[in-house]
Order: C-alpha cells, then structure tokens, then sequence
C-alpha cells in the first residue's frame, strides 16, 4: 500500500510502499532513511496516525491505518541527560552526541560546624540530579545537605539552598518548576522558590528521619515517607499536615502518588506495600512480599495497576483495585533497586545491583531485553518521555543509552571520575 507521509505543517515528506499489517516504527523510520537524516535523528522521529502515535512493537494496522490515511512525522529536539557523581559534580549531555555540555560543581564541605550526616569525607558527592518539567533549570542535591539550582542552558549556578541539619534523601521540582521539595534526615522536608532560592516552609511532624518527600501530580500536596513508620500528606500552600496514614510496623522505604493523584502507594520493611485514599487516609489495599522487603513501588499511567520492586529479587505487578498480584517478573540474580512502567504502560523496566537492568512485557510478564553493558551495579534507570529509549546510571562511571524496542546500546557517556549516583532525561 502506498502510504504519504506528511510533515506537521501538511507538506508531502514522501509516499512509502509498505504494508500496515506488519509495518512497525522501525521500518517505517528504516524507509525514511535519507530523508530524515542520521541515525540520531531517525531515533527522534515520531510517526503519528491522527492524533494516535505509531509506537515500538504496533504495526501501522494496530493504530487504525486504513487505504488514504496519512502518516505525520515529528522529529523532536535532542533531549538533555544529566548525571550525578561521587566526584563532586553533575554533567549535562546532548542526548544524541558523545557531547558534555556542562560541568556543575559541587562546593562541597567549606569547613565550619559538621552536621549529623554531612561529613567533610563525603561532602563532594553529588548524591543526585534532575531537570525542570520545563527544562530550563537543574537541581543537584548534594552529600554537604545543600542543593543547588542551575540554568541548564549554560550551566550557571542561580542558589544554593541550605537550611537543612541532616543528610538530604530526595529534592525535586513541582510539576509546574516554581517550587523545589527537599527531604532530609533531619526529620523534616521544605519547600523552596526556584525563582528566589528561599525557603517558603518547612514541613515538621515526623519523629524520625524522612526516607523521600514527592508532589502530587496537580502540585497542591506533598506526601512524605519516614523512618517511624508513617507517610504524611501536606499541603502546599498551608504547610499543614492533612493526613498521616498509620499502619506499617517497620520503617518506610518509599512513597508515590497515582497519575491522577487520588490514591498513594507506600513500601515498607514490614514487607508490606499499601494503597491509601488520599481525601480520607484509609488505608484501601495490603500488598503482601513472598519474601524480603519491597524497595520501591509506582503506578501504572492509567493508575489500574502497581508495581514493587524488591530484595528477593523479584518485581510484581498488582491489581490496584483488587490488590491481587497479576505478574512476578524473575531473572535479576541481585537486588533490585526499582520498577517502573513505560509511558504508555505497555513495558516495564527494572532495575538492579547485579549491573543489569531489564525490559519487560507488562502485559504478559515476559523478558524482552537484558541491558547489558556496565560493569558495576546500577544505580538508577528510566524510560525517556517517548518511552522508545532506557537511560542507566551506574557505580562504573558511565550512563547508557539503551533502545527500549531492541536493547541495543546506543551511547555511553564517559568523563565522570567517580561512581555515578543517579541520570535523567529532560522531560520537553
């Protein structure tokens, strides 16, 4: 069948021979060949049917291509990574070149009063680094319990934060990139302008230290998980604690909201995961471990399904509604470190300290890939925004780029002198 492909302005790019029955991404970005570019730029095509995108493993049949439909090709901006290391800095890369763009140094300690966990040893590590929703700011968290926030264009530093006593376990931005959320072991977490740079409130009622602190999706409320064995919900504007959801006999490990924001999900060292009403702080479902302890647990992008990631080392995905485990995905040989589902909730990536990280099918539990490469246990994994690539970070010094359709490698950043920490893809 002879299928046009249009650009997104409605120009003719060309008219490709294939036949929608089987034709998947790869062959139609195979037959665009030239005319799009390098291979880097045919990794950043995206080809839509409509408002539906032809994703990895449909064929143009699966989305709805009949006789005189039309393909849009989209190709995207690179995307940006950034890494954090032990060696004291962060770098910002060009996602489709062997290209650092930035160094982000870390201060590290300067002397002075050594606070509970902030020893001078450590106080160069960049424990970890993330971009804006909107792309045009970084924020380092590092071991001398300060964070710092940078233009990611120029790798400028704007502020520096500090305020907390204790080691840091989490910073992250608000879905909207105006606020900054920072947990720490000195038993509180707080929220910081990303304009100003200055602490808007600090959130305490924990009795012990705070495992991780994130904002819901709508950014009006921020849920923590701590060491006494409970998770607060706050609010934003007020600082008051809405919720504690009790019911967990040993220490939490982590928390997550649902996509939608009305259910959270905790893991604890009880070997428990549960699933709370956010309006009301029930607690709606117990999710029981075989074996060790849950690590991590997230949602599915529809909110109907979790998934645990945990020590034995195995990752399940569970029923939300009904709290029944559906999949046990095995074949990691150490634990795992996370689990998280692909954009379009068709995949899942684990990730683990044996050095390897996994793709799974999340509809049927089986492996597709095993993103081998790295020589050291990772340290984290994710999927970019498209879900068609896998970012790895790993105590070898490097981060991979890795095709999420073949597994294939398709770059690795080097230059970092120290065990990586934490990668991220920009999210534009």
């Amino acid at each position: 069948m002879l299928v046009p492909v249009l650009t997104i302005g409605g120009s003719v790019v060309t008219t490709l021979d294939v036949e929608p029955a089987s034709a998947s991404l790869n062959d139609v970005r195979a037959k665009l060949g030239d005319l799009i570019g390098g291979a880097s730029d045919l990794r950043r095509a995206r080809v839509f049917h409509g408002p539906t995108e032809l994703r990895p493993g449909r064929s143009l049949a699966a989305v709805g291509f009949t006789e005189g439909s039309h393909l849009t090709v989209v190709i995207t901006a690179a995307m940006r990574i950034v890494t954090a290391s032990s060696d004291g800095s962060a770098k910002i890369w060009r996602q489709d070149a062997d290209e650092c763009l930035h160094t982000l140094k870390s201060d590290g300690w300067q002397g002075g009063t050594i606070l509970p966990g902030c020893m001078p040893g450590s106080g160069r590590e960049v424990c970890s680094a993330a971009f804006s929703p909107d792309g045009r700011q970084v924020l380092t968290a590092s071991a001398d319990c300060t964070v710092a926030l940078w233009t990611a264009q120029s790798g400028e530093r704007l502020h520096t934060l500090k305020g907390h006593m204790g080691a840091l376990t989490s910073a992250v931005f608000s879905p909207d990139s105006t606020l900054v959320l920072t947990a720490s072991e000195d038993y509180t977490a707080k929220i910081w302008s990303a304009e100003s740079g200055q602490c808007l409130c600090t959130l305490r009622g924990h009795q012990f230290e705070l495992r991780s602190a994130v904002f819901s999706p709508d950014g009006a409320r921020v849920l923590t998980a701590s060491v006494d064995r409970t998770a607060k919900l706050w609010s934003v504007q007020s600082g008051d604690c809405l919720q504690t959801l009790e019911g967990h006999r040993y220490e939490l490990t982590s928390a997550a909201f649902s996509p939608e924001g009305a259910v959270v999900i905790t893991t604890s060292q009880d070997r428990t995961a549960k699933i709370w009403c956010v309006d009301s702080g029930k607690c709606l479902q117990t999710l029981r471990a075989q074996g060790p302890p849950f690590v991590s647990a997230a949602f599915s992008p529809d909110g109907e399904f979790a998934i645990t990631a945990s020590v034995n080392p195995v990752a399940q995905i569970w029923s939300v509604a009904s709290g029944k485990c559906l999949r046990t995905l095995r074949g990691h040989v150490n634990s795992l470190l996370s689990a998280a589902f692909s954009p379009d909730g068709r995949l899942v990536l684990t990730a683990s300290i044996d050095g390897d990280a996994r793709v799974w099918l999340a509809e049927t539990g089986e492996c597709l890939h095993t993103l081998k490469g790295h020589e050291k246990p990772l340290c984290s994994a994710s999927f970019s925004l498209d879900g068609a690539q896998v970012l790895t970070a790993s105590q070898d010094q490097t981060a991979k780029v890795w095709c999420a359709e073949t597994g294939e490698c398709l770059q690795t950043l080097q230059g970092h002198k120290g065990a990586l920490r934490s990668a991220a893809f920009s999210l534009p």
